[in-house]
C-alpha cells in the first residue's frame, strides 16, 4: 500500500503499533461478551462488565487528551499500551468476576487504539496540516481494519482448541488472551522510538484566556453533545451484538469471528470511496447520511428472525457506520486549534463514552426482562437524532 504524503518515520511507527493493538481489539470485540456468558454470567452482569470498561474509557479520554496537550503525546502512548497488556494478563490468568471487573477497568485506560483516540488525533494534528489529515486518517483506518480482520479470525481459536484438544472454556480462551498480551507488548516497543512534536502555540490577546487555558469551549460543548448521542446509540447496538447472536441464533466466536473479519475487510474497500463522498456531499452530509442509513438498517435487523438476513444486515450497518469514522476524525481536528485538538477530542469522547457506559447494562436488563429487539430500536433512534444534531450545529448554512 502506498502511503499518502505526510507519513514520516514516527507516523509509520504509530501505524504499525496501532495495528498490533487492533489485533487484540478485533477478537475481544467478538469473544468478550460470549466468553462471559460461557462462564455463566447473566446478561445484566455481562452488561455491567462492558459498562465498567466504557466508563473508565471515558475518563481515560478526557484525562489523557487534556494532559497530552500539555505534556506531550508519547508518554500516554506508552501508558496506554502498558494498561492494555495488564488487562490481557488478568484475563488470561483468572475468570473471577471481580478480577474481570479489574481487568476491564485497567484495560479501558489503554483501549481505543483507533485513530480517533484523543492522543492519536492530537499527534497527527501536531505533525500534519489540515489538508493532509483526511488521507492520513483514511490510511490508518485501513490498516486498523486489516489488523482487526485478522483479530476477528482469531476469535474462533478457543472453539477449535476446545474441540481439537478437549480444553475447557477458560483454558481455551487463556491462550487467546496471551496472544493479545504479546501483541500489546510489540505495540509498546514500537512507540518507544517515536518523537514528540513541540506544537506552536497560538498567541492569545490579553484577557483572552479561558477555563483551563482552552479557548474553544463553545465548539467543544456542541461537538460533545453531538457525540454523546452517537455514543449512547451505538452502545445500545454494538456492545451486546455478539451476545444477541449467541442467545437468539446459538452461534459463537467460531462463526462470528469470520463474519466480523469479512465486515472489517469490506470496510477497507469502503474507505477508498471517502474522498469521493467528501467531494460530492461534504463531510457533514456524509456523516448525516451514514447515521440515518445505519438507523434504518438497525430497525430492520432488530425485527428479523431469519439468521442469514440478520447477518447481512449486521455486516451492512457496521460498514455504513464505520465508513464515516475517518471523516468524523478529520473533521474533529479542524474545528479547534492544534494545541487544543486532544482536549477537544478528549472532552467529546468523555461525553460520548460516559453516556455509552450505561447502555450495555440497560441493554442486558432489556435482554432479560423485556425484549432482545428493544436495545437496537432505541439505538437506531439515537443515531438518527445524532445525524440531525450534526446538521443543526455543524452543517454550513446556504446563503439566501
Amino acid at each position: 500500500m502506498t502511503l499518502p504524503d505526510g507519513f514520516d518515520r514516527d507516523l509509520r511507527l504509530l501505524m504499525v503499533s496501532m495495528a498490533f493493538r487492533r489485533l487484540s481489539m478485533g477478537f475481544l470485540m467478538v469473544v468478550r461478551a460470549i466468553y462471559f456468558a460461557l462462564l455463566g454470567y447473566s446478561p445484566v452482569e455481562i452488561g455491567f462488565l462492558l459498562s465498567i470498561a466504557t466508563f473508565v474509557s471515558a475518563l481515560h479520554s478526557i484525562v489523557f487528551g487534556f494532559l497530552s496537550d500539555r505534556f506531550g503525546r508519547k508518554i500516554f502512548f506508552v501508558l496506554g499500551n502498558f494498561f492494555a497488556i495488564m488487562r490481557m494478563v488478568i484475563f488470561a490468568m483468572s475468570s473471577d468476576f471481580w478480577l474481570l471487573v479489574l481487568g476491564q477497568g485497567i484495560g479501558a485506560l489503554g483501549e481505543g487504539a483507533g485513530a480517533g483516540q484523543p492522543v492519536v488525533s492530537g499527534y497527527i494534528s501536531d505533525k500534519t496540516d489540515v489538508v493532509k489529515r483526511p488521507s492520513i486518517f483514511s490510511a490508518l483506518a485501513i490498516t486498523n481494519a486489516m489488523a482487526a480482520t485478522v483479530g476477528s479470525l482469531l476469535a474462533g481459536l478457543p472453539a477449535l482448541l476446545q474441540k481439537g484438544f478437549g480444553l475447557d472454556v477458560v483454558r481455551a480462551h487463556s491462550l487467546l488472551f496471551w496472544i493479545g498480551a504479546a501483541s500489546s507488548v510489540i505495540s509498546l516497543l514500537l512507540v518507544i522510538p517515536m518523537q514528540d512534536v513541540e506544537v506552536q502555540k497560538v498567541e492569545k490577546e490579553p484577557g483572552e484566556g479561558r477555563l483551563l487555558n482552552v479557548r474553544s469551549w463553545g465548539v467543544i460543548a456542541r461537538f460533545s453533545l453531538v457525540r454523546s448521542t452517537s455514543g449512547l446509540g451505538w452502545g445500545f447496538i454494538e456492545a451486546l451484538m455478539p451476545l444477541y447472536f449467541f442467545i437468539r441464533f446459538g452461534v459463537g466466536g467460531e462463526i462470528l469471528g469470520p463474519i466480523y473479519a469479512v465486515t472489517r475487510l469490506l470496510s477497507v474497500f469502503s474507505y477508498t470511496f471517502i474522498p469521493w463522498a467528501v467531494d460530492r456531499f461534504g463531510e457533514i452530509t456524509s456523516i448525516i447520511g451514514s447515521r440515518v442509513i445505519t438507523g434504518a438498517l438497525t430497525v430492520v435487523f432488530s425485527v428479523t428472525s431469519w439468521y442469514p438476513l440478520a447477518v447481512i444486515l449486521m455486516v451492512s450497518l457496521r460498514i455504513v457506520i464505520m465508513f464515516t469514522m475517518p471523516i468524523r476524525q478529520s473533521f474533529a481536528t479542524a474545528i479547534v486549534d492544534p494545541e487544543e485538538t486532544a482536549t477537544a477530542i478528549g472532552v467529546s469522547s468523555f461525553a460520548r463514552m460516559s453516556l455509552r457506559s450505561v447502555a450495555p447494562t440497560i441493554a442486558g436488563y432489556m435482554f432479560e426482562a423485556i425484549s432482545l429487539s428493544m436495545p437496537f430500536i432505541i439505538g437506531a433512534g439515537l443515531l438518527v437524532a445524532n445525524g440531525l444534531l450534526y446538521k443543526v450545529f455543524f452543517q454550513p448554512k446556504v446563503p439566501d
